[in-house]
């Protein structure tokens, strides 16, 4: 009999066809999965987070913890110094470091002329021909000239510079130590007299002199820099830093860059720089600069000199990053001081317990943030401030709840009520929580409404208002949980269940059918309150609403055309690309293309460009417009870096075998089958390339692939069939029909596949045309008997047995054969005109 439908009109169609939907599969899974993750935010089990299941949507009830409630205690660093010494040593270690590194001054004569003119004659003279002297290094001839000089002027400060220069030479330090000293006192000239300033400060430094010679060098630097205004200069020195140090006008941060523009310091050096790293970074971290802060602590860590300050570094550096939220790393660090002996010594140690537990808390550890709570807790330090106790009990409590061990829970909530904290009113709430998590929700509403009767004030009132008419609405009473939701909207406008309350209220419209008001609903909490989980449920509800009424146009309008002023830039971007998305993964390839033009033209510069065009390329394709198809896919091609372009390789190859532009398709084919990251893919793409060598007429090529498939481990039974079908093909051209048969022979045992069929179909074929008519009758009717999923292969069969009949002699036979499969077959190829044609040479 007959089938459906074949494939069309030869193997080649099947086999691009099925490539092609399994390339599209492959691209859509990235959407697919995106849509399954947020249905199964709505198909977890009963538990924390738990939904609840109406008839035809789900509604998403997450608990957790008040961390909006849970806010460590912040303690702030002891800042007791004796920052007077510590300022001192700082600027004797500057200075000392300043000098080492810096030679003498030396003593000149030019442009001394220039600015003296009147000067005595002789003091002109001796003074530069005792320069030049000392230049010439004649020390003795230098200083009997120099000698001659008279007091009074600047040549006369110039020559006891090079007096204690020279003596300096000598190694007569004292006597160099006098002449600068000497020459210091002296204004006959400011550039001299700095020089001066700093030479003796220099010479106070070699005979470790070092407290002395701050005092000259900070005078030094006074007149070097004598109406600069420091402060309002964009780059610093290291002379500016220096001035900074020496004058005490500076917090640390001058001495931290000062030290730290100095290669190769010394012991003494790092030491004090560990002290003023560790003190800025203090500084920096009561002043709120958190990420300073921990630049700071990072650097004074490195230099472990005072071992006790260097785990302070580390605990501080912890406190900074849990500011920051980096949690994480906050709980390593706090981690790493625990495990330091010298912590022990500090006052920190208990509360370092504290801030591991909180920080694991804030990253989801319960079981870390348990055991440490317990640790502070259990530590003998009766100095513990009861507004911390408290505090832990209840976070102990959250712990326990999160890792659902109810009973733990309780007991750090019932201590909390017997000791009348002041947050007893939360732990009589978590009760009322956990008994609705333990299937109670009788008990749940009785202690939710003690709650309220019990502390009317209580910064809870709001959540209880919002759990009772949710109970109602768990149990399925509808009625009574809107008007106890809408109740809870109106005296509590601005609690942060307005939007949990709404999204409640429109999903319980949508699920009765009123869609009308269920959209109102869902559009006022995305409009008002955009930036919680609420506004994302809410969005995807109203598209739900759209697309089950078939309204594409509509959702892209809205979605497109919604300008929500609180969303970003970014935000706003996603929402309009979201309506491409969802439309293409649905499969309404019409709508998709429709939405991602209204993306591009509402965002001329869209954050999710390659993205936008991987959906419209492949929408355009399953629209039947493969010209704009490529054209987009091609864009993305030109960008190696994007996330899309292996499935956009995939896309386009099979694409432009679709076309028969077989030249095109090996060049993207090749990409595929050389670069090392798409393995996967690596079968189709020989595969194919076997397929388009053929088409192009390259036999050689066709055995080369045909030889890798066959080779290759991950070969399915179907490609291995296809890669003999095609060596017999490639043979049959090259005239090698006995090769040919044989390879055929081996297509035909493979598998059921298309590939299977036309390699039995070609046997029989070959042995008609060498006019072995029963042969061929009896291998087409193993097609007909055998290969009965693939139609098309089965009606050329028939179409080959009605041949045999005629040649046979029998054409009543052909001809009823004929009737049959022109009566029967049901595909829109060449069956039927076949058929009809050879029916006409019958007649």
């Amino acid at each position: 009999m007959i089938r459906k439908q074949m494939m069309g009109e030869n193997c080649l169609k099947y086999i691009l066809t099925g490539a092609f939907s399994a390339i599209l599969l492959t691209g859509f899974a990235q959407e697919e999965e995106k849509q399954k993750d947020l249905k199964q935010q709505t198909n977890e089990q009963v538990g924390v987070g738990q939904p609840r299941v109406m008839d035809s949507i789900e509604v998403v009830r997450d608990y957790r913890p008040m961390l909006a409630d849970a806010v460590k205690i912040r303690r702030s660093p002891d800042m007791k110094i004796n920052r007077v010494a510590l300022e001192d040593e700082l600027r004797e270690i500057a200075a000392g470091m300043y000098c080492t590194r810096n030679p003498y001054k030396e003593p000149y004569h030019s442009p001394l002329p220039e600015r003296y003119p009147n000067a005595s004659r002789d003091n002109i003279d001796n003074n530069r021909i005792g320069i030049l002297a000392y230049r010439a290094g004649e020390f003795e001839r230098a200083t009997s000239i120099l000698k001659k000089v008279k007091p009074n002027d600047a040549f006369y400060q110039s020559s006891i510079i090079a007096f204690g220069y020279m003596a300096m030479k000598g190694g007569d330090k004292l006597s160099a130590r006098n002449a600068f000293y000497d020459a210091s006192r002296m204004n006959y000239d400011q550039d001299l007299k700095a020089d001066a300033l700093y030479n003796y400060a220099k010479s106070l430094l070699d005979l470790d002199s070092v407290q002395n010679a701050v005092k000259p060098l900070k005078e030094y630097f006074a007149i070097k820099y004598a109406g600069v205004d420091l402060e309002s200069k964009k780059a610093e020195s290291t002379e500016d830093r220096m001035v900074q140090v020496l004058t005490g006008s500076s917090n640390f941060q001058a001495g931290v860059y000062l030290l730290e523009s100095f290669n190769n310091r010394s012991e003494k050096e790092n030491v004090i720089y560990q002290k003023i790293t560790y003190y800025r970074g203090m500084e920096f971290y009561n002043e709120r600069a958190f990420e300073n802060s921990i630049s700071m602590f990072m650097r004074s860590e490195k230099f472990p000199f005072d071992q006790e300050m260097a785990a302070l570094a580390i605990y501080w550096k912890a406190e900074a990053m849990y500011e920051v939220r980096k949690y994480r790393e906050a709980v390593d660090n706090f981690s790493k001081f625990l495990s330091l002996p010298v912590a022990r010594n500090t006052n920190l140690y208990n509360y370092a317990n504290y801030a591991l537990a909180y920080a694991a808390f804030r990253i989801d550890r319960y079981s870390v943030a348990a055991d440490y709570f317990e640790r502070f807790l259990a530590s003998k330090d009766g100095s513990m401030d009861d507004k911390i106790r408290y505090d832990v009990m209840a976070r102990l409590g959250d712990s326990y709840l999160s890792m659902r061990n109810y009973g733990r829970a309780n007991e750090y909530y019932d201590q909390l009520i017997a000791s009348k904290a002041p947050n007893q009113d939360y732990a009589l709430f978590q009760h009322g929580i956990i008994q609705g998590l333990r299937g109670d929700n009788d008990a749940k509403l009785n202690t939710l409404k003690a709650v309220v009767e019990r502390f009317p004030g209580s910064n809870y009132a709001d959540d209880v208002a919002f759990e009772i008419p949710y109970i109602a609405f768990v149990k399925g009473d509808y009625d009574t949980a809107i008007k106890g939701l809408q109740k809870m909207i109106e005296k509590y406008p601005r609690s942060s269940y307005v939007p949990r309350a709404l999204m409640t209220i429109g999903l319980v419209q949508y699920n009765s059918d009123d869609n009308e008001a269920a959209m109102a609903t869902f559009q006022k909490v995305v409009n008002e309150y955009s930036k919680t989980s609420e506004a994302a449920q809410a969005m995807l509800s109203i598209e739900n609403i759209y697309l089950d009424q078939g309204d594409a146009t509509g959702y892209i309008q809205y979605a497109v055309g919604n300008n929500i002023t609180e969303l970003s830039v970014s935000e706003q971007d996603n929402l309009a690309f979201q309506a491409g998305r969802t439309l293409f993964s649905r499969g309404q390839y019409g709508p998709a293309v429709e939405a991602v033009n209204a993306y591009f033209d509402k965002f001329p510069k869209p954050r999710q460009e390659k993205h936008a065009r991987y959906i419209r390329g492949v929408s355009l394709y399953h629209t039947g417009h493969p010209d704009e198809a490529l054209h987009d896919l091609n864009i993305i091609l030109n960008d190696w870096t994007s996330p899309y372009t292996e499935n956009t390789l995939l896309t386009v190859a099979a694409l432009y075998l679709k076309l028969k532009e077989y030249n095109e398709a090996i060049v993207h084919l090749k990409k595929l089958e050389i670069n090392a990251d798409y393995k996967k893919n690596y079968g189709f793409a020989i595969k194919n390339l076997m397929i388009c060598y053929f088409e192009i007429g390259d036999y050689a090529q066709v055995a080369k692939y045909a030889a890798l498939i066959k080779s290759y481990d991950q070969a399915t039974e179907e490609e291995i069939a296809t890669a003999h079908l095609y060596s017999a093909k490639a043979l049959q051209k090259e005239g090698k029909t006995e090769s040919a048969t044989k390879e055929l022979n081996l297509a035909a045992l493979k598998s059921k596949s298309a590939a299977s069929a036309e390699a039995r179909y070609r046997v029989a074929q070959l042995q008609y045309d060498s006019k072995q008519y029963d042969k061929a009758q009896k291998s087409a009717f193993d097609v007909i008997e055998n290969m009965d999923a693939q139609d098309y292969w089965v009606a050329k069969s028939f179409i080959l047995v009605a041949d045999t009949y005629a040649r046979k002699g029998d054409t009543l036979q052909a001809k009823s054969t004929l009737k049959s499969v022109i009566e029967n077959y049901e595909g829109d190829d060449d069956i039927i005109p076949t058929a009809k044609a050879r029916l006409q040479k019958l007649k």
